[in-house]
């Protein structure tokens, strides 16, 4: 997975274009900083990512999500539900 461009500045709203496999995607993201040390990322309105060390984790950790297929996601949640 490899971040194309990033749009916007950080701490903020930024929209970051994401290349996976073949596929390109563009994604909505917030920034911030953790109180604790460290970078969040979050789809706009939604939950708080892992707290990361740099941006560009943050960030590759929330795109990743946009690259799941159902079924596999449905095997995820399976797999941690157990």
């Amino acid at each position: 997975m490899d971040i194309l461009c990033v749009t916007g500045a950080t701490p903020g709203p930024v929209s970051v274009t994401v290349s996976h496999q073949g596929q390109v995607r563009q994604l909505p993201m917030e920034v911030a900083r953790h109180a604790l040390g460290g970078w969040q990322a979050r789809h706009r309105q939604g939950v708080w990512g892992l707290r990361c060390h740099s941006v560009k984790t943050a960030v590759l950790l929330e795109a990743a999500e946009a690259f799941i297929d159902s079924a596999e996601a449905e095997a995820t949640m399976a797999l941690a539900a157990d």
